[in-house]
């Protein structure tokens, strides 16, 4: 298939109090976990492109980084019958708009650092265009933190108001809201525990679904909670990477001698394959597919 705007899914998922799952990928390997999972399962899913994936894949040119990416995801749309969406994580204004140019379906404006202000007036012109470019646009209010192995004090995150995400709905137009409510970027570990009555006060006042970031350090009960709460699109990308790095591990821990990669790659894309489809089977779009319309 041809990549998909993932929209009419994501409103499908919350008038229907499920999820979709939106799944980082850094190579060409966990790409084709990502679609070949959401196959088997039947199951509409995102492919997720970070920043540093593009300055990974691109040698450090983000530029090259998204046309590198961008071909890949209409590859791998291609290769499966079920809709996938091709969505650019934590962008700035550059990046989106030659995301959407390059056919990225989804993108995401990430205005950390500026005030409230500046941050309305991007999105809001981003939005506008996506629009005009049948792209889903999303943003971001609050702080879901990158500590990247440093220590962090989750009393000083920067947790969503309630009062802003109604104004920047409101100013912006946009189709998406990412909100934190207590999750963090890169956890191995699933301990962190979701602010439920946040998201139930942010429900109650704006109508755009709503996403959750940093899902693989939150604990399996709230992301549970929280999609029941109208969290309808759910990111992934640590918990992929665990289980694509332990196969990889285990292959060459297994044979010292090995040096073709496609013998340990290999081993580690089924372990993200199995990986994803617990993952779309745990926030509830498996079978979806026939039911958006594939």
């Amino acid at each position: 298939m041809t990549l998909r705007n993932v929209y009419p899914w994501i409103k499908h998922a919350q008038q229907h109090s499920y999820a979709v799952g939106a799944f980082n990928a850094n190579t060409l390997e966990q790409m084709q976990a990502i679609v070949l999972a959401a196959q088997a399962e039947q199951a509409p899913v995102m492919i997720q492109v970070s920043h540093r994936a593009l300055l990974y894949v691109g040698h450090g040119n983000t530029a090259r980084g998204l046309q590198y990416m961008g071909a890949m995801g209409k590859i791998a749309a291609q290769s499966v019958a079920v809709p996938v969406a091709l969505h650019l994580d934590h962008a700035d204004e550059t990046d989106v708009l030659q995301a959407m140019a390059l056919g990225f379906t989804s993108v995401m404006f990430d205005g950390d650092g500026l005030s409230f202000e500046q941050n309305i007036a991007i999105t809001k012109k981003l939005c506008e265009a996506a629009h005009d470019m049948g792209v889903c646009m999303e943003a971001e209010i609050g702080e879901v933190p990158k500590p990247d192995g440093a220590a962090y004090d989750p009393a000083e995150i920067a947790l969503t108001r309630p009062e802003d995400a109604v104004a920047f709905v409101t100013a912006t137009g946009i189709d998406t809201l990412a909100i934190a409510l207590g999750s963090v970027h890169g956890l191995t570990a699933k301990t962190v525990a979701l602010d439920l009555d946040r998201l139930k006060t942010i429900r109650a006042q704006v109508d755009v679904p709503l996403v959750l970031h940093g899902s693989s350090g939150v604990t399996d009960h709230d992301i549970a909670a929280g999609i029941k709460l109208g969290l309808c699109k759910v990111n992934v990308a640590t918990q992929l990477n665990t289980a694509f790095t332990g196969a990889v591990r285990r292959v060459l821990d297994e044979d010292t001698a090995l040096v073709d990669p496609r013998k340990y790659l290999g081993p580690g894309r089924d372990a993200q394959i199995d990986a994803v489809r617990e993952r779309i089977r745990f926030t509830g779009s498996s079978g979806k597919a026939a039911v958006i319309g594939a």
